[in-house]
């Protein structure tokens, strides 16, 4: 039965677009698409929605729960996606693994989360990303993180700042630390917050060895420029913590190639993002917003759920985002406004020109007016006379 309440209505976090709002969009993930070709990548489109059991598949409970499921009629559980980067994992996993490595992929499409709405992330929301598959050097890392860069730069957002982090560092100063889950959980969040108090609480209360102890105490300090990693490299404790700096010092000067390093800020304490992640990890801002338009990382264990192990890294662009920092580039409005159709309209349309004609016969002034709120900078008259509304 439908609901003659809700029938006008929609959905909580969910939105119509149309005019401006419409076109700024499609300009700006064409814009991104061509970036991503640009640099090699090809188009990937996995369904919008899977089976659950694939789509949770390394995402972690946060995601978990905030997926869209239902049942189908035989009783399956599906689940809209929640990201590409699963998707994507899945497909090489299953179908692509054996291919001339690296692989680069891209894509454009609407994701969804259950979640409060936020500024510029409704329940459905766009993402534009890339995902480099098949390669697990600081070269494809710095690519990855390149290319993020570039794609808000393309858009017209020069005023960007990354940080920077790797998943890895953390994961080797707790290798051999035996955590309850719950209070892994409260130090990671402790270490993110760089809240030194509760830091301080957590590890006080952990039956941990002076170095273990030290060595994640000095977390929250570890931010910065690159004087960061001379300070980790002295506080590594393991193999796997001093590779994870060595490794992010690599990145940084990859990304001096690219003559990006001055956008960077390195942070070895950022560990948020999504579980899967397992090396370096990123996240781009731009001035005026205070959350972030751009993340990724780098994913090496998640293909492996699929199938063969195969290293990864990506990012994601939350378009809505990018529209809210991006100042209106594409519009709508005519060129002209012609008031009847004629080989000068047609003459002009093939050379580029948007031409609206006036097809509902408006009195001179009536026309004059609609082409004023629609932004027209010329009217063209019947008599062949121009009238240009720059100047009005």
């Amino acid at each position: 039965m439908i609901s003659q309440s809700l029938d006008k209505r929609l959905p909580h976090g969910v939105a119509d677009l149309f005019f401006n709002d419409a076109a700024r969009k499609r300009a700006a993930e064409r814009t991104l698409a061509d970036t991503f070709m640009h640099w090699g990548y090809s188009e990937i489109i996995p369904p919008m929605f899977e089976y659950y059991e694939s789509l949770a598949a390394e995402a972690g409970p946060q995601l978990r729960e905030e997926m869209y499921r239902f049942f189908d009629r035989d009783g399956h559980t599906l689940a809209l996606r929640a990201d590409f980067t699963i998707p994507t994992a899945r497909v090489v996993g299953t179908k692509l693994f054996d291919r001339a490595m690296p692989l680069r992929f891209f894509y454009v499409g609407s994701v969804f989360r259950y979640e409060e709405p936020q500024a510029g992330m409704r329940r459905e929301f766009t993402q534009a990303g890339i995902e480099l598959i098949g390669a697990a050097t600081a070269d494809a890392d710095a690519e990855a993180i390149a290319l993020a860069m570039t794609a808000l730069r393309v858009l017209g957002l020069d005023d960007f700042r990354f940080t920077i982090g790797n998943a890895a560092y953390l994961h080797g100063l707790l290798r051999d630390v035996p955590l309850a889950d719950e209070d892994d959980v409260a130090l990671r969040e402790a270490i993110r917050r760089k809240s030194v108090p509760d830091l301080t609480r957590l590890l006080d209360a952990l039956n941990l060895d002076a170095t273990h102890k030290n060595a994640l105490a000095q977390l929250p300090t570890l931010w910065g420029g690159a004087d960061v990693l001379d300070r980790a490299l002295r506080n590594a404790i393991n193999y796997e913590s001093r590779a994870a700096v060595e490794h992010l010092q690599v990145v940084v000067e990859r990304l001096a190639r690219f003559g990006l390093d001055d956008h960077i800020t390195l942070d070895l304490a950022e560990n948020r993002g999504m579980a899967y992640y397992t090396g370096i990890l990123f996240e781009g801002f731009v001035q005026g917003l205070g959350f972030s338009v751009a993340s990724g990382g780098r994913y090496d264990n998640l293909i492996a759920h699929f199938g063969p192990s195969v290293p990864a890294v990506g990012f994601a662009l939350g378009v809505e985002r990018v529209l809210m920092a991006k100042r209106a580039r594409a519009s709508i409005a005519p060129d002209v406004l012609a008031q009847e159709y004629s080989s000068r309209v047609e003459s002009a349309r093939v050379s580029g020109q948007v031409i609206e004609v006036d097809v509902l016969n408006r009195a001179d002034d009536a026309l004059r007016e609609y082409a004023r709120v629609r932004g027209a900078r010329e009217i063209w008259w019947r008599d062949g006379r121009k009238e240009n509304l720059d100047a009005a």
